[in-house]
């Protein structure tokens, strides 16, 4: 169930994260309350984790629509630092396990660099920011569907990532 939510809210990042900035935003809050969940509550069933992570990415997306301006820093911290651990993984930057603190400094490294996307740079950072979450879920959702092989490394992530970008910038000039 958790795969094909990755894989379907992932696309869609992928595709139109530019014009569904409160989807961002719930998958950012749907992505913070699987992590926290999962390690605060590691004996917790699947449903119960995967409830709570879709009610904090609803409250987020809800958070988006109200107050944007509150919610853009907060958002662009969380899928920065997401998607930097992605990068840094993709790229055998880092060992499999990495340790706590390394861990921590590169989400806050990469949250610091996507607040000031999306403070700064809102549509560049938009459009950066969604096409590498909905890369980084698209793949998470096909990973666990279907085996992947790991030769394949950072390319997919790149290639999705890059593909979603010119397609959100594409339909942007028309």
């Amino acid at each position: 169930m958790t795969a094909l939510i990755q894989l379907g809210l992932g696309a869609v990042l992928l595709l139109a994260g530019r014009r569904l900035y409160w989807l961002l935003a719930g998958a950012a809050g749907f992505l913070l309350g699987l992590l926290v969940i999962q390690r605060l509550l590691s004996e917790q069933s699947q449903t119960l984790v995967l409830l709570v992570s879709l009610a904090v990415g609803a409250l987020f997306a809800a958070l988006a629509v109200v107050g944007q301006r509150f919610v853009i820093g907060l958002v662009g911290f969380i899928a920065g630092g997401v998607g930097l651990s992605w990068l840094f993984t993709a790229f055998s930057f880092t060992p499999a396990e990495p340790g706590p603190l390394l861990a921590l400094v590169i989400f806050v490294a990469g949250g610091a660099a996507g607040a000031f996307l999306l403070s700064r740079l809102f549509d560049l950072g938009l459009v950066l920011l969604s096409s590498l979450v909905g890369a980084g879920l698209t793949l998470a959702g096909l990973g666990t569907l279907v085996a992947l092989p790991d030769t394949l490394g950072a390319i997919p992530l790149i290639v999705l990532t890059v593909i979603g970008v010119a397609v959100q910038l594409g339909s942007s000039r028309r």
